[in-house]
Parts: structure tokens; C-alpha cells; sequence
């Protein structure tokens, strides 16, 4: 899908989704062991604006594998969690 075909909605998603997850998937793992709650938030807020964002395109392949990775990024912060304590 060429980006000049996007809906101007997913294009702002994108644009702001892609770029905050895509910093915070590069430090994901001492974010997620020193439980840094900002960062973390922000990634899954990113991450839900991509889905939305491929949501609004009709285009499930994206939305699948986005939203695997939104909901095994919540897994890995819990389980992180209860390894802590």
C-alpha cells in the first residue's frame, strides 16, 4: 500500500504511532525490568494508534500482527511484574 493511497486519518496515526513505539521497542527489555511506566505507556499507545490506524484501512494482516505484538508486549510487562516481587 502506498503511502499517498492512506486515508489522511491512518497517515497521522502512523505518523505518530510508528515513531514513539518504534523508540521505546529499541530499549523495550530495561524498560520493561525497570518498569518504566511513561515509556511503557507510551509504546502501547502507539502501538494501539498503528492498529487503529490499519483498522481504519481495512487491512487485517497489519492489524493482526500489530495487535499480537500489543497484546505480547502486555504479557511480557505483567509477567515481568510478577517476577519482581
Amino acid at each position: 500500500m502506498a503511502v499517498g493511497s492512506l486515508s489522511p486519518l491512518s497517515l497521522g496515526l502512523f505518523a505518530v504511532g510508528y515513531p514513539v513505539s518504534v523508540v521505546v521497542i529499541t530499549r523495550f527489555v530495561p524498560v520493561v525490568r525497570q518498569r518504566r511506566v511513561r515509556w511503557f505507556a507510551a509504546h502501547q499507545l502507539g502501538v494501539a494508534a498503528i492498529v487503529t490506524g490499519w483498522v481504519v484501512e481495512r487491512q487485517w494482516p497489519a492489524v493482526a500482527v500489530n495487535g499480537a505484538w500489543l497484546v505480547a508486549a502486555t504479557a511480557w510487562w505483567v509477567a515481568a511484574g510478577r517476577r519482581g516481587r
